[in-house]
């Protein structure tokens, strides 16, 4: 009776186990599937959002859209390979020494053929003139100031923009927004985990080169399942302001703010 009485509880504790590990186990992965599910749809929205501004942003460069949009596939391909092989070359030696390198490279060759062109004029007799007279005396470098002056005043522009929206994510303008960019910073912890700053910079580019034409080439099909899953997002931000309406308050409000200030 001693042996059944005790072995009772130790039953009782490895079904209470099972259970809770059972439990904790189906949370974990609903949560894990919904937070991966949620990143892979705000990632796939912004990246739209981000093509559509970029190519609205870039609409005068037509040469830049060019390469991107693989026009010329040599060129872009040629582009595209020397920008990864410059990536792994400053991520496997140090800047100052790649610089230094590239200009002894391109000072030695210069240097040499001005020489050999002075022997070669010592040996004929002739006027060993400067090889390089032609690019120093026709062709100046300079900017073009409004060019300059334009891309920096865009430059403000979008810096005044993030900076804005970072104070107001930050501040607490609007719970909502600050919870989503909580959570998107809370996901990108993981993505830290997962790559490297040299892997997001290799992604980054890649996806550069690749997205554009993607969508170039199947924007219909990409827009409607966009369109869908804003609609989805849309309920689902209708939902909680239906079940927690003071969010709804300060987001309107927010809204309202935001407004006045443009």
């Amino acid at each position: 009776m001693a042996d059944s009485r005790a072995g009772s509880p130790a039953v009782f504790d490895i079904l209470f186990n099972a259970v809770y590990t059972l439990i904790s186990l189906t949370t974990r992965t609903i949560l894990r599937f919904g937070l991966t599910t949620a990143l892979i749809a705000s990632v796939l929205i912004t990246l739209h959002d981000a093509g559509q501004f970029s190519k609205r942003a870039l609409f005068q460069r037509q040469d830049v859209l060019d390469i991107i949009y693989w026009r010329d596939p040599k060129k872009s391909g040629a582009i595209l390979g020397i920008t990864l092989l410059a990536i792994l070359v400053l991520a496997k030696f140090p800047l100052i020494a790649v610089l230094s390198y590239v200009g002894l490279s391109v000072l030695g060759g210069t240097l040499g053929f001005r020489i050999y062109k002075l022997i070669e004029a010592q040996i004929r007799k002739t006027d060993g003139g400067n090889p390089y007279r032609a690019y120093l005396e026709d062709r100046e470098f300079h900017l073009p100031k409004e060019k300059v002056h334009q891309q920096m005043d865009a430059l403000i522009e979008h810096v005044q923009f993030i900076g804005n929206k970072l104070r107001r994510l930050f501040l607490v303008e609007s719970v909502v927004d600050s919870i989503k960019f909580g959570l998107l910073l809370w996901a990108l912890t993981y993505v830290s985990c997962w790559f490297s700053g040299l892997s997001l910079l290799i992604l980054a580019i890649l996806a550069v080169f690749t997205i554009p034409k993607v969508y170039e080439v199947y924007h219909e099909p990409i827009d409607r399942n966009i369109f869908i899953a804003k609609q989805h997002i849309d309920n689902a931000n209708k939902m909680i302001s239906e079940k927690v309406p003071f969010l709804t308050k300060s987001t309107a409000a927010s809204e309202i703010n935001h407004e006045k200030s443009y």
